[in-house]
C-alpha cells in the first residue's frame, strides 16, 4: 500500500500542541501510513525529528459496523510504559500520549532499517532467532507482571478486551459456524475469566 502527503485533521493538530511536540506555526510534513483498521496512523516529520502518531477509532474500517470505545488507547500508551519499562527494546518510545484526543505519539522507526516480521515472512526469510527473541520478551512481560494486583488494576480493560478481541473474532465466528459454537464460546469463557498477567492483545508478525 502507497503512503500519501496529506494534512493533519485540526483536533491533531491541536493535541501535537498540547503534548509540546508541534510549536504554532511550527513547519512540518504529515504522511498517512497503513496500519490495519482500527487507527489513523501518521509520520511526521519535523526538521531533524520524525514522529509517528495513531489515533484510535471509534468505528473501525470495515465493511460491518463495529464500534470499539477509544479509551483503549490510553491501555496501548500504559502497556507501551510498563513492558518498556521491563525491556527497552520492546517498543518504540512513547513520546506523548493525549487521552482526551485518543492519540498516542511514539518515535518513528523507518521501515527501511527495522523490516517489520510479516514482510520477512512474505520474503521467505524466517529466521528460528527472530521467534525466539518475541518469545523472550513477551515471557519477560508476563513474568515481570504475573499476579500483581497493581497491574491488574491500571489495566482493568475487560469490556475493552471484549470488544475489540472475543467479540469480532470468536463470538462473530459462533455465530457463522453454529456446528462449532459451543467450543468457540468456551474458550470465550476461559479467556474473559484467566487473568495471570499483562497481556498485549495483538502479538502479531505486522506487529513485529
Amino acid at each position: 500500500m502507497s503512503c500519501a502527503e496529506t494534512r493533519l485533521p485540526p483536533d491533531v493538530l491541536l493535541s501535537l500542541g498540547r503534548m509540546g511536540l508541534l510549536g504554532t506555526g511550527e513547519r512540518h510534513t504529515a504522511t498517512a501510513l497503513p496500519g490495519g483498521v482500527s487507527s489513523d496512523i501518521w509520520r511526521i516529520d519535523l526538521g531533524e525529528r520524525t514522529l509517528c502518531a495513531k489515533r484510535a477509532l471509534a468505528r473501525l474500517k470495515v465493511a460491518s459496523d463495529w464500534q470499539a470505545p477509544i479509551e483503549r488507547n490510553a491501555y496501548e500508551a500504559a502497556w507501551i510504559r510498563t513492558a518498556f519499562s521491563i525491556d527497552a527494546a520492546i517498543a518504540p518510545r512513547l513520546l506523548g500520549h493525549d487521552p482526551d484526543a485518543g492519540l498516542i505519539v511514539v518515535e518513528f522507526l523507518d521501515p527501511d532499517i527495522y523490516l517489520s516480521w510479516k514482510e520477512t515472512l512474505h520474503r521467505g526469510r524466517p529466521e528460528p532467532e527472530d521467534a525466539r527473541g518475541v518469545a523472550r520478551r513477551i515471557a519477560a512481560v508476563h513474568a515481570s507482571t504475573a499476579g500483581r494486583e497493581d497491574v491488574a488494576a491500571r489495566f482493568a480493560s475487560d469490556d475493552i478486551f471484549h470488544a475489540i478481541r472475543l467479540e469480532p473474532y470468536l463470538e462473530a465466528t459462533a455465530v457463522a459456524h453454529p456446528d462449532l459454537a459451543d467450543t468457540l464460546r468456551e474458550i470465550v469463557r476461559r479467556t474473559a475469566s484467566t487473568r495471570l498477567a499483562l497481556v498485549h492483545g495483538d502479538v502479531s508478525p505486522k506487529n513485529i
